[in-house]
């Protein structure tokens, strides 16, 4: 900040008319001091109409907001010790004109009141910070100022009592009272000057220190010139003091932040004041040496001991600097050892780049002698990728003097390996001492690693290292803001959940990654291919026409069909896919529903295809929706209803058992077939609580038929015994009807029955029960008959599918017998297909022929028991 008063502290009416006033004053005193006399009451109405000015200037600064607090306190101390001196000096004015004694006594009190509410103002004003040394160095330079003070003040004193003549008591007084208040004046300078504040901006701080010499130093040394007690001194002491607090004052508000002054004064080394104090005095000395003063002997000892005490302050100066030099050496030293065996590279390169030091660290962190470095470009050793953006990041840099900005670049290593390095770069071109650009740089390779691979499992699915959910929807929002349209395929394994339940989560596993490896090898590089979550995967194809996109879903279904190896189990896939298109300007999520909308679509159509988005899909996804909740309902209302079809005996038609068959007796639709809510209770979980439903309402059916009827044989999904406890609710089904456990079957699929985990432990469960566990649809599955053969099972069901092929029946009655199970055919039809399904040896069968599924009175069973459960 400049040390100047600015222009727009002259900028109002009351600062205009203070300085004419003030200038007025000091003419004034000029003239009564030529002994051209001026008359009283000009000379105090001067003096009044300049303090009506300052005063409220003073007491502006008080309250403005941006002047720090205690900056506030000491302006409303001043503008109370100002009033009260204006009003002392009405009064003094009252009694130039009525020489009334009372309005002196009054003047007297008031304007001491004054002087002590101003000392108190200077007294609180907070000095600003120093160390020992430094406050050492102040007190010296007070005393050195002080001691000048006293030899002029005694110097004047002196003259002034000679001029009097016989001086009585009461000119002594006064004299020392000027004596005083000059020398308080000037220690009153002196702090605020030399010490600083860390409230008052510098400017204020220099105008106040004027002030103090003003109001007490002016005051004794106007007196003592005057040569005659009857001259009014106040009219060059008051108004200059009033004047240049008030000029500080504006300078306090001319200011927009008095800390960064307050930082400016404290950061000053050293004052000027006392050595032109020093020699103020030694040309006093001359002055009366020449003159031959009378109080040469004193003026004499002054400069004596004025000039000691500089000698000492500069010898105290030395040791100072001496032991700073220490310091800096010491420093200097240690900062060399620190740089030369830290871990990080000290490095300082010219504007164009070139090396100019460097330390070194370089050799452990790059492998690089120091000295083959200096004089190389930065460039010559940043990789290619990476050299745009560093040279960006410091050409901005050396748009600002001081700028610091971090930056990060891959530099080489001297085995040829790039290293990511981290420089944090300050501008120093301006410091003489330093000419160029300082950088301390370290190594992140590894911190850089855990970043790409902490920011690579955030977006990137973990199993199959294909991009995840977060990372898809990413690049479908960037493609829809594309030129190009962009298509999004949604894709769903189908019964994969049934390989996981069965087969174990590892088998699971490894197919999932066998398909993503080959979903990567059906597309372009320039597509992504994203595993969603589960066995749900994406595809997104920008670019491509329909179809082309038909041509890339074909491909990846048919090298889904090829068999893979998972875990050592031989599987082949199938998959659903939902495809739809968009283009610039169309919402993301509302292209991803559509082709989840589409491959649900697909899903319903049979499996394995694919269907692309058309408008009206989205109703037969509400259709869907719809049907699972009133399931839901059906579930809780009791709307589901038990059919049950015979199992005989060939080639007598004797019937041994039943199957219950689930069917729904819709409220408004009538009678509904499983077809038409199975795979929606499948997908939606709601197997689990209609499963169980239907094996307590059959196991009370049996046990209420007796044992006329043999077994009765329930369908268990394999949803159903991965439920922890299954085995428990069979348990507990058997106890609550009184059915016997070796009457009921449970009927479970082949790929189902080889599972892990809960499946296996509700298996044994049920076989320890004494519960039969047969094999239904056998040949419809994706298991081996290595696998198959080693299963614990009761019976095994020939799928209708196979009744007309003697060849397969054949195998699999050969198969249950190997196993030491009853093999039963499922779908008869005919008499013929029964009389030659029993010359091929199958001694159970179910079909049309024997009997359709219907309700339980239907086939005129008496009840063994009344009520059950």
């Amino acid at each position: 900040m400049t040390t100047t008063v600015p222009v727009r502290v002259w900028a109002s009416r009351p600062m205009v008319l203070l300085a004419v006033s003030t200038g007025l004053s000091v003419v004034l005193f000029g003239l009564d001091a030529a002994v051209w006399a001026v008359p009283p009451p000009v000379s105090w109405a001067l003096i009044v109409l300049t303090s009506l000015f300052y005063v409220p200037v003073t007491w502006q600064a008080s309250r403005a907001d941006h002047v720090p607090a205690a900056a506030r306190s000491f302006w409303r101390l001043a503008a109370c010790a100002l009033a009260l001196i204006g009003t002392a000096m009405v009064f003094r004015a009252v009694l130039a004109v009525t020489h009334v004694g009372l309005f002196e006594a009054a003047a007297d009190v008031v304007h001491g009141c004054g002087v002590v509410v101003m000392l108190t103002a200077m007294f609180r004003l907070p000095i600003a910070g120093r160390t020992r040394s430094g406050r050492v160095a102040l007190w010296l330079d007070i005393v050195i100022l002080m001691t000048s003070a006293v030899v002029f003040l005694a110097h004047f004193a002196i003259l002034r009592i000679l001029s009097l003549g016989d001086a009585g008591a009461a000119d002594v007084v006064i004299t020392s009272a000027l004596f005083g208040a000059g020398l308080l004046g000037v220690f009153l300078a002196v702090k605020v000057t030399l010490t600083g504040s860390d409230s008052l901006s510098r400017g204020a701080v220099r105008m106040i220190g004027v002030s103090a010499v003003a109001g007490g130093l002016g005051t004794a040394i106007s007196t003592a010139l005057s040569h005659d007690r009857e001259m009014n001194s106040f009219l060059l002491s008051i108004p200059l003091a009033g004047f240049t607090i008030a000029l500080a004052a504006r300078q306090q508000l001319s200011d927009s932040t008095a800390a960064q002054s307050a930082i400016a004064t404290r950061a000053r080394p050293f004052s000027v004041l006392p050595y032109l104090a020093v020699g103020a005095v030694d040309l006093l000395l001359v002055y009366v040496v020449a003159t031959d003063q009378p109080d040469r002997l004193l003026v004499v000892v002054g400069a004596v001991l004025l000039t000691a005490i500089v000698a000492g302050r500069q010898l105290r100066a030395f040791r100072e600097n001496v032991r700073l030099t220490d310091e800096v050496r010491g420093s200097e030293a240690r900062f060399r050892l620190l740089v030369q065996n830290a871990n990080d590279i000290t490095v300082i390169t010219e504007a164009d780049g070139a090396l100019r030091y460097i330390s070194p660290a370089v050799t452990r962190v790059l492998g690089y002698d120091p000295a083959g470095l200096i004089g190389t470009s930065l460039a010559d050793h940043t990789h290619p990728d990476d050299l745009p953006a560093l040279r960006d990041g410091l050409r901005t840099l050396m748009a600002t003097e001081g700028a610091t900005m971090t930056l990060e670049a891959r530099c080489r290593h001297a085995d040829g390996s790039w290293r990511w390095l981290e420089f944090v770069t300050t501008n120093l071109l301006h410091e003489p001492s330093i000419r160029g650009r300082v950088s301390n740089v370290r190594d992140v390779s590894e911190t850089r690693t855990v970043q790409d691979k902490l920011s690579h499992e955030a977006t990137h699915d973990a199993l199959t290292g294909l991009a995840n959910r977060v990372l898809y929807g990413r690049r479908v929002a960037a493609s829809v803001d594309g030129a190009e349209p962009v298509s999004i395929v949604l894709i769903d394994l189908d019964d994969f959940k049934i390989v996981n339940d069965t087969l174990g989560h590892a088998v699971g596993d490894a197919l999932l990654v066998a398909v993503a490896e080959r979903l990567r090898a059906g597309v372009r590089p320039e597509d992504t291919v994203a595993r969603l979550g589960g066995d749900e995967f994406a595809l997104l194809l920008p670019g491509l026409a329909a179809d082309a996109v038909d041509r890339v879903v074909v491909r990846i279904c048919e090298s889904l069909l090829v068999p893979v190896e998972a875990d050592g189990q031989l599987l082949s896939v199938r998959a659903s896919f939902g495809v739809t298109t968009g283009g610039p300007g169309d919402d993301p999520g509302e292209l991803l529903r559509q082709a989840d909308i589409a491959m649900y679509e697909a899903k319903d159509r049979g499996k394995g295809g694919h269907q692309h988005f058309r408008t009206g899909m989205e109703a037969r996804g509400s259709d869907r929706r719809r049907l699972i909740d009133a399931l839901t309902t059906a579930i809780d209302d009791d709307q589901l209803i038990l059919h049950y079809q015979p199992v005989v005996s060939l080639p007598d038609g004797r019937t041994t058992g039943f199957e219950a068959l689930v069917r729904w007796r819709h409220p408004a639709d009538g009678l509904i077939g499983p077809g038409a809510f199975i795979a929606a209770a499948e997908e939606s979980g709601l197997i689990v609580p209609l499963g169980r439903w239907v094996l307590n309402r059959a196991a009370r059916q049996a046990a209420d038929w007796g044992e006329q009827a043999g077994s009765i044989s329930v369908n268990v999904s394999g949803r159903q015994l991965q439920v922890a406890g299954f085995a428990d609710e069979v348990a507990k089904a058997l106890r609550t009807s009184g059915l016997p456990a070796r009457r009921l079957i449970l009927e479970i699929t082949e790929t189902t029955v080889v599972g892990g985990g809960a499946t296996r432990t509700n298996l044994d469960g049920i076989r320890a029960q004494g519960v039969r566990l047969s094999l239904d649809d056998f040949g419809t599955g994706s298991s081996t008959l290595t696998t198959v053969a080693g299963l614990s099972v009761d019976q095994i069901k020939l799928d209708r599918s196979f009744v007309d092929s003697d060849v397969i029946a054949r195998a699999v009655l050969l198969l249950a017998q190997g196993m030491n199970a009853e093999a039963v055919a499922e779908g008869v039809e005919t008499p013929a297909q029964a009389d030659r399904l029993h010359e091929l040896g199958y001694r159970r069968a179910q079909g049309f022929l024997f009997g359709r599924p219907a309700p339980s009175d239907e086939y005129g069973l008496t009840r063994a028991r009344v009520g059950g459960p």
